[in-house]
């Protein structure tokens, strides 16, 4: 936890200076209409989790989810992005749930995160700006497998399998359908919070019309997308703001992509490291709540 505070506090001190110059150049209001998008938008992302933990059968209450995820979710800028992953099997013993539940949530999570990213991508940016499509068009050869991924038993079979060959006991359990529905939806969802998180940002810098949308939502889909494939990548560093630059550098100018992108990356790490204290505090009380329960009389 130490060590997950000291790079979210050396990401925002490091882009600090580029986040002065987009609120000088961008207005206060933008970034503060930016950055609540960008809450929801991560605070979507927690939904596709919750939804596909419960159709796997967990109790998980929403309080105790927020508190499990999100704090989690910190981990993800330390470098080799299963720090999450490692947290949520731990923490998913704390409220009941078997650490390989928890490992086929998050693989599930992760396989609906990046599938409707680059769908939505691959739907968008050729009606707004194909620069960011055109250079990492490689990601979309991974869309076929992904795609099949999301069936509700592809997942849990691959890992009961897995757990076979280990010479553990398999999982045992299959997600339902409408759980899988419900994680799907919250995943385009995602895309459309996160998009219009963008969408304010380049808006101020000269982009207008359709094409701004479609450029905004699609462009993030993709390069949140691209960001996971490339796991050894802390948070997707690098990987992300390229897929922005290439984007948005037709319709508002490489200096300014570049603006947007620093920005945008600034302000989704505040918006996990408030979500995280927000769900940090919500876990907290759900846990006294069921203590109180249990030594009531």
């Amino acid at each position: 936890m130490l060590a997950v505070v000291a790079v979210a506090a050396y990401l925002i001190a490091k882009n600090y200076s580029g986040l002065r110059s987009a609120v000088s150049t961008m207005g206060v209001a933008a970034i503060v209409e930016s950055l609540l998008l960008a809450v929801a938008g991560t605070a979507a992302i927690g939904q596709i989790w919750t939804s596909v933990l419960r159709g796997l059968g967990a109790r998980v209450a929403t309080g105790e989810a927020s508190g499990v995820f999100f704090v989690s979710q910190l981990g993800k800028y330390l470098p080799g992005s299963v720090w999450p992953v490692l947290a949520q099997m731990e923490f998913g013993r704390r409220i009941g749930t078997g650490r390989r539940t928890m490992l086929a949530a998050n693989l599930l999570m992760l396989a609906i995160v990046t599938a409707t990213g680059l769908i939505t991508g691959a739907a968008l940016l050729p009606w707004s700006s194909a620069d960011g499509l055109h250079r990492y068009w490689w990601t979309l050869l991974l869309l076929v497998p992904l795609l099949i991924s999301l069936h509700p038993r592809v997942i849990p079979a691959v890992l009961d399998r897995l757990f076979v060959v280990a010479r553990r006991p398999p999982l045992g359990l299959r997600v339902t359908n409408r759980a899988m529905l419900a994680a799907c939806l919250w995943g385009f969802a995602v895309w459309l919070l996160l998009g219009g998180h963008l969408l304010v940002l380049t808006r101020t810098l000269g982009a207008h019309g359709g094409s701004a949308v479609a450029a905004a939502v699609g462009g993030m889909g993709l390069a949140f997308a691209t960001g996971l494939i490339v796991i050894p990548v802390p948070a997707g560093a690098g990987i992300r703001d390229g897929v922005l630059i290439a984007t948005f550098a037709v319709q508002i100018g490489h200096t300014a992509a570049i603006a947007v992108a620093l920005a945008s990356r600034v302000l989704l790490v505040l918006a996990d490291v408030a979500l995280a204290g927000l769900g940090a505090w919500f876990g907290r009380r759900a846990r006294s709540r069921l203590a109180a329960g249990t030594t009531a009389p």
